[in-house]
């Protein structure tokens, strides 16, 4: 008897114990993560370049994969796709030459960057050229045009003054929007080839960088040149298989049928190169903000065609190759004790135009020390209530092919059991502050796990969270909250949210110049080697164990909680928002044009009503531990976001399926598909000519108010039929 006394209050010892220690786990998490190791990782992952499908690209998939089946994971495989990609033609290099008049070449551009001297050193020989994927080949000698940032306005201004780009090469320069985009719009114009620099404006801003290039400072020289694909995507994945995988079976369309390949040749070049081009060309001065840097440059920016000196033409000689190669997504796993097919997912991708120091595998080695530490814990007895899921995936600098690729094979079972995916792209690009994009119901998730996250520097702040407060605040007032963007951009979360309606969050650290710098200044060039990380951005990797810290504490969350922590009033409130600026810059248009919005206004209340009153029942759970019922009401909690999902897509975007959160065609602050129906409308709507217009917009105000509502009803009492 005294035995079994002994026994059953040992045992009882023994739970307490462990629960003891479950609900240390996080922290023993954040002390687990090692600088030292995290600089290893990067260093291995950066000794040489390994673009999507070539054999340095395998090799660093093979090292992943290893990797965590050495730290402990329960499983790590390969998941193969035939893709499109893009490359260089080996034999002809591209170029862009000036010609005289007699056609003489007074002028070539640069075939590469040149190595430079530098501690760690790296070598420059397996570094592709500069070129633009997905160009088409071709040889153009035409005259010059320059589009600016070629967007749509950049266009329009240059028809009023009289310009056109048709049978002409344009020139632009890279920022404010994506190349693949720029391309299209000057394909459109009938222009017959395309030139894109960066502008120091862009890459080393107005003085503030001049005399710390790199290999002196992180900013951009004249020989840098960004590489990047002109794919024209809206969310379709890899060009040949259009919302199918890419597998070894799949059917694939003919390249001259794919919408998203551009028709016209394209070659990317530095400002030193730049330089020559633009000092040669004549016509009108461009308007004050179509200037970039004229001080380095010491040049005035004209619009062309015109051609000054010697310079005659411009000959745009690109020789570009497109095949079908396999990639390489890895996928480790960590299998949950209660909830094994529930996924909590976190991802990065790991190739690179060249080293990929900052872009991905910043983020790379961070994953890595997040998996080792994990392991860590699963030998002390550790493992998650919910399935953690591990991707690094590939080929996402030529279009995000591994990830869509892997959604159009898995998509059925992602919508059904994954609860969040988290990504990571470059994780430190500098170490100023947070940035953050998020599906709004897990902003607040965001906001609580950076309250836990130690800030590295004591005198700037003790938490993350203080110092992302104040230096990225979302508005003027003193206690405002951390600014947290809706997704957007272009990463390996985009097809989870806007194919599937799985909540996201993508976070990175980055500098005070974020408008100045999109990016950072040497995107894709061939410095963005393991010296720029180490001596310029995060020498002691303390920045890199911070984001290892935040994106582990997430995961944590996630996968540990009894009810998941996503925030149905917080989505309410945005969805709120959008609804009020609809209204407030288009109310009395809706009226003149006796189109009605209380049907919308319902519905956004009733979501409103239904988080809030959904919310209360949680609250009521506090004691109840009766996994079933967690587990129905986290169900409804991950239904939420997949019932904005609209099977046919959006408007203009058959492959972008989420009524709120995909992008529109335009940049507005409200419903996307909606919005961009509103925006073709013009000023006028009663103009009898637009008849059609106002038909798609009644039709796609239907369709907003009915997803609207389905997000509301799927937050309904379970017992209660809808």
């Amino acid at each position: 008897m005294a035995a079994r006394k002994y026994l059953i209050l040992a045992t009882i010892c023994g739970l307490l114990v462990s629960v003891l220690a479950q609900e240390d786990w996080a922290a023993q998490l954040r002390d687990e993560m090692d600088p030292a190791r995290i600089e290893k990782f990067l260093r291995i992952l950066t000794e040489k370049p390994h673009m999507a499908g070539t054999q340095g690209g395998y090799e660093l998939a093979e090292y992943v994969r290893r990797t965590w089946e050495n730290q402990g994971l329960d499983s790590a495989h390969i998941d193969p796709y035939d893709v499109l990609l893009s490359y260089p033609d080996p034999d002809k290099p591209s170029y862009v030459a000036l010609l005289d008049g007699s056609g003489n070449e007074i002028f070539r551009c640069s075939a590469g960057e040149p190595q430079l001297d530098v501690d760690p050193p790296f070598n420059m020989s397996g570094v592709v050229p500069p070129f633009g994927a997905y160009s088409p080949s071709g040889v153009v000698e035409r005259d010059l045009v320059y589009v600016n940032y070629a967007r749509t306005e950049d266009f329009n201004t240059l028809k009023d003054e009289g310009i056109s780009v048709e049978g002409k090469i344009a020139i632009a320069r890279y920022g404010k929007g994506a190349r693949g985009r720029k391309l299209r719009r000057a394909q459109d114009r009938g222009a017959v080839g395309m030139i894109v620099y960066s502008d120091p404006k862009e890459v080393v801003g107005t003085g503030r960088g001049s005399d710390r290039m790199y290999p002196y400072g992180w900013y951009a020289p004249g020989t840098a040149v960004q590489r990047g694909h002109f794919l024209y995507g809206v969310g379709e994945g890899e060009p040949l298989t259009p919302g199918y995988p890419a597998t070894d079976y799949a059917y694939r369309i003919d390249q001259s049928d794919s919408d998203q390949l551009p028709t016209i040749p394209v070659h990317v070049i530095g400002y030193n190169d730049a330089k020559e081009l633009l000092r040669h060309m004549g016509g009108p001065l461009v308007p004050s903000s179509w200037k970039g840097w004229e001080g380095l440059l010491d040049i005035d920016y004209r619009l062309g065609p015109e051609m000054e000196g010697p310079a005659s033409k411009v000959r745009l000689d690109v020789n570009v190759q497109t095949e079908v190669r396999t990639i390489h997504n890895v996928v480790g796993i960590i299998r949950g004790r209660e909830e094994p097919d529930r996924y909590v997912i976190l991802g990065n991708h790991r190739d690179a135009w060249t080293f990929g120091a900052v872009d991905p595998n910043s983020g790379t080695a961070c994953l890595l020390e997040i998996t080792r530490a994990l392991g860590e814990m699963m030998r002390r007895g550790w493992r998650p209530r919910r399935t953690l899921m591990f991707v690094s995936w590939d080929a996402e600098e030529h279009g995000m092919h591994g990830s869509y690729e892997w959604i159009e094979e898995f998509g059925k079972i992602m919508s059904d059991r994954a609860v969040a995916y988290l990504n990571v792209d470059n994780a430190v690009r500098d170490d100023y502050t947070l940035r953050a994009r998020a599906t709004p119901s897990l902003k607040p998730l965001l906001k609580e796990a950076a309250k836990m996250v130690p800030w590295p520097t004591a005198d700037d702040g003790d938490t993350l969270y203080e110092v992302w407060s104040k230096r990225s605040p979302e508005t003027n007032a003193t206690d405002s909250p951390p600014k947290i963007d809706l997704p957007a951009g272009a990463s390996d979360y985009v097809p989870f949210v806007k194919r599937l309606g799985v909540p996201i969050l993508d976070i990175a650290m980055v500098h005070r110049y974020i408008i100045t710098y999109p990016n950072f200044p040497l995107y894709h060039t061939a410095y963005e080697t393991f010296h720029l990380q180490k001596t310029y951005i995060d020498p002691e990797f303390k920045f890199h164990r911070l984001m290892s810290q935040l994106w582990g504490e997430l995961a944590l969350s996630l996968a540990e909680s009894w009810i998941l922590p996503i925030d149905a009033s917080e989505y309410a409130g945005t969805v709120q928002g959008m609804y009020d600026w609809l209204v407030d810059g288009y109310g009395t248009k809706f009226e003149e044009s006796a189109i009605s919005l209380d049907a919308l206004q319902s519905a956004v209340a009733n979501f409103s009503q239904a988080a809030v009153m959904f919310e209360e029942e949680l609250s009521s759970l506090e004691n109840n531990t009766d996994p079933l019922v967690a587990r129905m009401y986290n169900d409804q909690l991950m239904q939420m976001e997949q019932a904005f999902i609209n099977p046919q897509g959006i408007l203009y975007q058959k492959f972008s399926r989420h009524t709120i959160l995909s992008s529109g065609l335009w940049n507005t602050e409200t419903f996307p598909a909606l919005g961009d129906a509103v925006r073709r409308m013009g000023s006028d709507w009663t103009d009898p000519g637009k008849e059609d217009k106002l038909k798609e917009l009644k039709q796609e105000l239907s369709i907003i108010t009915f997803f609207i509502q389905s997000a509301a009803n799927s937050l309904a009492k379970p017992a209660t039929p809808v």
